[in-house]
């Protein structure tokens, strides 16, 4: 027999397994201890329940998913087997796991499920994605502030995630890596990038007021006057934005995540009954490395009808141009040439005889 384990020692072991009493052999560590069976009741496969009381221990983040109008930032994040709720503890559904998350939310939210005609363009819904499933979360649920939400979620799921969308613009942020999933857009993450009116953006405030003297010629090439009622375009301000609301109030998306929409607030005046209307590349954007882009235009409704009011004239709709998401400065030029009268007299031509106007616009 061994002399560093003594006789008595193997009669004691002998005694204590008879007492159904298990003992490691010496110098080994003991093995884990069972785990108690769980008999809180089950949630629903991929539930999701709101918390409002005792919340576990979390894994703290700071991941913030910018969307168009609304905005969610994971705050922390846990695994727990049991959650309790006012109704008692709950467990996940046969199958699944837990994983409690909480989320500071902000902006408007709504019901994917409502017909598009009947809610905001910038209305936000929230999911959580797990293996190819999309459970979304009840609108109602989701009220402005700290939110904690428990979901029960397939167990061999490699990766969990928040979905954070409008319309077509989807962003996720992992609930295992707490970081954002995949490309995020530029401009919706930069510093100065701003919530107002319900959709995010980077705004900058313009002050010009362009003149534009035209001559006016009748049907026989005859002048009628000259220069003595100038069209005069104020600028007040611009706006840099992922996204921009088409006229059937779809949202329309740049080309790629590092480019933008750059907009412009306007007022068009003067012409005293006559008006116009420029070809949208009449306006013309130039960036900083000396890129040109032309504009494109949501045609007004009375352009689109052959005719055009006196708050459209001019412009002729909504203009905008993609530029790149980091924008900082560009200069807008503006050149107007020989274009028939629009409304009655259409024989009529102004003849603006090419003038050019520029104003820079720094963000």
């Amino acid at each position: 027999m061994d002399q560093r384990f003594p006789r008595r020692h193997v009669l004691v072991a002998a005694f204590l397994t008879t007492m159904g009493i298990v003992v490691s052999g010496c110098g080994e560590t003991p093995g884990p201890t069972p785990t108690e069976s769980i008999t809180a009741p089950a949630m629903r496969a991929n539930q999701i329940i709101k918390l409002s009381s005792t919340i576990p221990a979390l894994k703290d983040s700071k991941t913030v998913v910018a969307g168009l109008g609304s905005r969610l930032q994971l705050l922390g994040t846990a695994a727990p087997q049991l959650v309790s709720t006012d109704n008692g503890d709950n467990q996940a559904a046969p199958g699944q796991r837990l994983i409690v998350a909480q989320v500071s939310l902000d902006g408007k939210f709504c019901s994917t499920e409502q017909p598009a005609s009947e809610r905001s363009s910038v209305c936000g819904a929230v999911a959580v994605l797990a293996d190819g499933s999309r459970t979304v979360f009840d609108p109602d649920a989701l009220d402005r502030g700290e939110n904690t939400f428990a979901m029960s979620v397939p167990k061999g799921a490699k990766d969990v995630s928040l979905e954070l969308s409008t319309g077509a613009l989807k962003q996720q942020v992992s609930l295992v890596s707490g970081e954002l999933v995949g490309p995020a857009p530029a401009v919706l993450y930069r510093p100065d990038a701003k919530s107002e009116s319900g959709s995010t953006s980077v705004t900058t405030n313009v002050v010009e007021r362009l003149s534009f003297p035209f001559a006016l010629y009748d049907e026989s090439g005859r002048l009628d006057f000259d220069g003595d009622y100038p069209t005069i375009v104020d600028v007040s301000k611009a706006r840099l934005s992922y996204a921009i609301e088409k006229p059937d109030r779809e949202m329309l998306l740049p080309s790629a995540v590092d480019r933008a929409f750059l907009t412009l607030d306007t007022k068009v005046s003067g012409g005293n009954t006559w008006r116009t209307v420029l070809d949208p590349k009449s306006f013309v954007v130039t960036t900083a490395d000396g890129k040109s882009i032309p504009a494109e235009r949501f045609d007004a409704d009375s352009l689109r009808d052959g005719d055009i009011d006196h708050e459209h004239q001019f412009i002729g709709g909504d203009l905008y141009w993609e530029v790149p998401g980091d924008l900082k400065d560009a200069t807008v030029t503006i050149t107007a040439g020989k274009n028939h009268q629009m409304g009655m007299l259409k024989s009529r031509v102004l003849d603006y005889r090419g003038a050019t106007r520029s104003f820079p616009v720094r963000f």
